[in-house]
């Protein structure tokens, strides 16, 4: 035992001079370093600070970023001396049964800070909701969490438009409306960022799960990704070709990604039991717990499937006798039988999922609800509205600008605002979103 504890002593004093330049010391010091156990296996301040400190005062604990060691300062020789006869090559729970090794070092590293810098065009906003709130949502989706679907690793339920994973794509004959009980979190969105989400999924993580580092799909969603953190912090992770920045989703905060971040970055969480994060005296763990989180998207309007009375051939007011009638005359037109063409098969597949939905009273009535809030979202969404004075004048063009929160543009023509027939204000669209600015002309006031 004791030849293997040398060879171990030797190989970790080597590892801490070749990463730290600290040397170990052959005699007893205040200071310990713990060779086998720290941050990467999730060991805590805590774990270690309630097995050392029983031997004596711990007067600081240093967590090292990225590695397996870690390091405890005693207040004097006599508690690290006891300390080391009772831990060092000894079964500890620390470690899941595992043998801890220590050493004496003649210093310590400085506590680190794990550096984490937030993309160009990601905020997280701490404490968007109140507590009461907070509880209030879980208990809604503990309620209703039977109607969702189980995916590899998580579970999901939609509302307003249902993603399809199969094909990048969106659809709402299949999914609930967004229920009343999310109107105060929609009015709080709505009212910070001027803008109003049509779509929302709700992700439920265990401790362990995570999803793959990814964008949200472009040309189905517009500029922003919301999402609201319930029931557990955790670190989600940020990459951009060599750049990698993680970063603190705390329970009840609100994460808001566009432009940079939105488009350019990939993010995802890691499946673990644990994160490591900053704190007040330096790198701990942080246990997860489960997670919901609430993402809040605006589906771009063209991307949602045709409209399945069009597909019928009829309208909302239409009765449900003439609904059947024209199913059963454009079923009979597109059979199979009539045509090899693989048109008419996708075109009977249209005419199946519209009158499945529409010959079904609770079914139809939760679509027409869609239609309405469809009709709604269907108008532009203006950032601002100006005078022409709030304009940026480009003395080398013919354009007046005004910069959008996506990074882009608004590019408005001086020929169009200095059009004296002009009576009404005009929208104009940036240049790199889907963001609009009213433009108030002079001659009609403010």
């Amino acid at each position: 035992m004791e030849q293997k504890l040398y060879k171990k002593r030797l190989k970790y004093e080597s590892i801490l001079k070749k990463d730290l330049d600290i040397d170990a010391s052959s005699s007893p010091t205040t200071n310990l370093m713990v060779c086998n156990y720290g941050l990467v296996n999730g060991l805590s301040r805590k774990d270690v600070l309630q097995v050392f400190s029983r031997y004596g005062t711990v007067d600081c604990i240093i967590m090292v970023p990225h590695k397996s060691y870690c390091f405890i300062c005693y207040a004097n020789i006599q508690e690290a001396i006891s300390a080391y006869a009772k831990v060092n090559g000894k079964m500890n729970t620390l470690s899941d049964q595992q043998i801890l090794y220590l050493i004496y070092t003649n210093s310590v590293p400085k506590s680190v800070k794990i550096v984490s810098n937030s993309p160009p065009g990601l905020e997280i906003i701490d404490n968007f909701i109140e507590e009461n709130e907070e509880n209030f949502l879980l208990l809604y989706f503990k309620e209703h969490w039977s109607e969702s679907s189980t995916m590899k690793h998580r579970q999901v339920k939609h509302y307003g438009y249902e993603f399809d994973y199969d094909n990048n794509g969106v659809r709402y004959d299949t999914c609930d409306p967004i229920p009343k009980e999310f109107n105060l979190i929609l009015n709080a969105i709505q009212s910070r960022l001027k803008w109003c989400p049509n779509q929302i999924t709700v992700n439920k993580y265990l401790p362990g799960q995570g999803i793959p580092s990814h964008t949200d799909t472009r040309g189905v969603f517009d500029d922003y990704i919301v999402s609201l953190s319930l029931g557990s912090d955790i670190v989600m992770e940020f990459r951009k070709d060599n750049y990698h920045n993680s970063v603190l989703l705390k329970s009840k905060s609100l994460l808001v990604m566009s432009g940079e971040s939105r488009f350019n970055w990939t993010h995802g969480i890691t499946p673990r039991k644990f994160d490591v994060i900053n704190t007040v005296n330096g790198p701990d763990v942080l246990c997860r717990g489960t997670r919901i989180s609430v993402t809040f998207r605006r589906v771009i309007q063209n991307q949602a499937k045709e409209n399945l009375y069009e597909v019928l051939g009829c309208d909302k007011t239409t009765s449900f006798e003439t609904l059947k009638e024209n199913y059963r005359k454009l079923l009979i037109k597109f059979h199979p039988d009539k045509s090899i063409s693989s048109s008419t098969t996708a075109a009977c597949a249209e005419l199946n999922k519209a009158w499945n939905v529409l010959k079904d009273p609770d079914a139809k009535k939760a679509y027409d609800e869609q239609i309405e809030q469809s009709d709604i979202d269907t108008e532009v969404t203006v950032f601002e509205t100006l005078n022409v004075s709030d304009l940026e004048n480009n003395e080398m063009s013919d354009t007046l600008s005004y910069r959008c929160r996506c990074g882009g543009s608004f590019l408005v023509p001086k020929s169009i605002v200095l059009n004296v027939d002009q009576i009404e204000p005009i929208l104009f669209p940036c240049d790199d979103c889907s963001l609009f600015i009213k433009i108030i002309l002079p001659n009609i006031g403010v």
